[in-house]
């Protein structure tokens, strides 16, 4: 029995074991942003994406907004309609080790052995 399947996030955020370790593809639907502790000195604003067909809502962290940025462009009203894939890893935040959740960017072909130049 897994512990996520048992004790389910009930916030309206997405967080890394929602996606059970797959790679999701998801449509932008909307555009918003969040205040974060408002009032209080430490409030930080992110901007939320809502999906087509889902109920759970992404914030973005600056890793994850340059990324989609780069990807889509720097207008994030442009998103809307656009396709995006999302999967769980690890980062480092405080020296620990912490689930995450990251935007698929293209990759490069896999090399050969005989491709490598060293």
């Amino acid at each position: 029995m897994n512990i996520n399947d048992v004790y389910q996030s009930s916030s309206n955020f997405l967080r890394a074991a929602d996606l059970k370790g797959q790679t999701i593809p998801l449509t932008i639907s909307d555009i918003g942003t969040h205040v974060f502790n408002e009032g209080k000195s430490d409030q930080k604003v992110q901007i939320i994406l809502t999906f087509e067909g889902k109920e759970k809502k992404l914030g973005l962290n600056a890793t994850n907004a340059r990324t989609i940025g780069a990807l889509l462009g720097d207008e994030s009203d442009n998103w809307i309609g656009k396709q995006i894939k999302i999967y769980p890893t690890k980062t480092d935040f405080a020296g620990e080790m912490v689930d995450c959740i990251r935007i698929v960017q293209d990759v490069p072909p896999e090399a050969t052995f005989d491709d490598i130049p060293f």
